[in-house]
């Protein structure tokens, strides 16, 4: 009995290593398997982290795009604001200086209609207004002999009063000058040119006499081609032959040109000190 246990327990002896090695070789299988598992797994939540940081990487690149889009478009706006607000500006300004035209013009107006209250009356002078230009409309009898350029001491005196009232800041006077159709012996050899012959004694008599300077004051002759009355008759060529004081704005002054770039006015400067 006691030698069949001894048998066994040397058989189990012998065994034991092998059973032993395939354990640890059971051991080592699961755990490469295991390994194996936790590899793979790693491996594809790297890959997804990857993907994932791809995609995160695309989602900042464009909304990198989107906010430099956004960036130039608040530019842009903020230029177009600034626009919008001198345009404004300007044309608050505009309108501020055509409103203070037209008052200086009313009142030029006002002190016309008392100075030549007369001659309204009696038809030989004319006030009107439109587009932003007060006319004064004088028969030339009232001013010139027939077919005469040279002003009479009475029709000077009437024209230097009238454009003291015209010397209106802001504002320029054309001198226009107008005849009949009917040709009549005169200096003049036609009625084109005694029409500019008056208006050119006129414009430097209001220089002479009133605070018009050469610069404010034009001088036309429109001979018999721009009548009032379209008529043959006394009466019609009457009306028009005609002086026109017209008082209208002057011209916004160009803007002085932008001086040269320093490069140039050194460049400049240094040509005349060679010379």
């Amino acid at each position: 009995m006691e030698r069949t246990a001894s048998d066994a327990e040397k058989r189990r002896r012998r065994w034991l290593p092998w059973w032993l090695l395939a354990g640890s070789l059971g051991v080592t299988v699961l755990g490469g398997w295991g390994a194996s598992r936790s590899i793979s797994s790693l491996m594809q939540r790297v890959e997804q982290l990857e993907r994932e940081a791809s995609e995160s990487e695309a989602r900042v690149a464009e909304l990198q795009v989107l906010r430099d889009s956004m960036t130039r478009r608040m530019r842009l706006l903020e230029q177009q604001q600034q626009g919008l607000t001198t345009q404004n500006a300007a044309f608050n300004k505009r309108a501020g200086d055509q409103n203070v035209l037209l008052a200086r013009r009313e009142a030029a107006r006002t002190e016309l209609e008392q100075l030549l209250k007369a001659e309204l009356e009696k038809g030989e002078v004319f006030l009107t207004e439109a587009e932003g230009r007060l006319r004064v409309e004088l028969a030339d009898r009232l001013l010139f002999e027939p077919r005469q350029a040279a002003l009479t001491p009475v029709g000077a005196e009437l024209l230097a009063r009238v454009g003291a009232k015209l010397a209106v800041e802001g504002h320029l006077v054309q001198v226009a000058a107008h005849t009949d159709a009917v040709p009549e012996t005169a200096p003049e050899a036609t009625s084109w040119e005694l029409s500019s012959a008056r208006a050119v004694t006129v414009v430097r008599l209001l220089g002479e006499k009133t605070k018009l300077g050469p610069e404010r004051l034009v001088a036309a002759g429109y001979g018999p081609y721009h009548p009032v009355v379209v008529d043959d008759g006394p009466l019609a060529r009457e009306r028009n032959r005609r002086l026109e004081l017209q008082l209208m704005p002057a011209p916004p002054k160009p803007a002085p040109p932008p001086p040269p770039p320093a490069d140039q006015r050194l460049a400049k400067k240094r040509t005349g000190q060679t010379r």
